[in-house]
């Protein structure tokens, strides 16, 4: 098990999950912000810390890997530009 912060809150979970397998194993029910949990779409967008780094780092949340430490938030709401495809124009 490995230490964890989420919206400043201790979790411990066990180590190798991904940061959104970490948010369900500490009993957060996600309804926004999970997509295709394949890395694909981008919706599971993430900010985070690691513990004696200043700096904000990002990544998917169905990709990445929970460090001990690591401090999380999701981006809320982050606007990603959706491409609008006609499948008549495709060849």
């Amino acid at each position: 098990m490995i230490e964890i912060y989420i919206y400043n809150q201790r979790y411990e979970v066990p180590e190798g999950l991904t940061i959104l397998r970490a948010y369900e194993w500490a009993g957060f029910h996600l309804t926004r912000g999970v997509g295709c949990r394949g890395g694909f779409c981008g919706a599971c967008s993430t900010v985070y810390r690691l513990v004696g780094d200043h700096q904000l780092h990002f990544a998917l949340a169905c990709q990445t890997v929970v460090q001990p430490g690591m401090i999380l938030g999701p981006i809320a709401f982050f606007p990603a530009q959706r491409p609008a495809y006609l499948l008549e124009e495709l060849q």
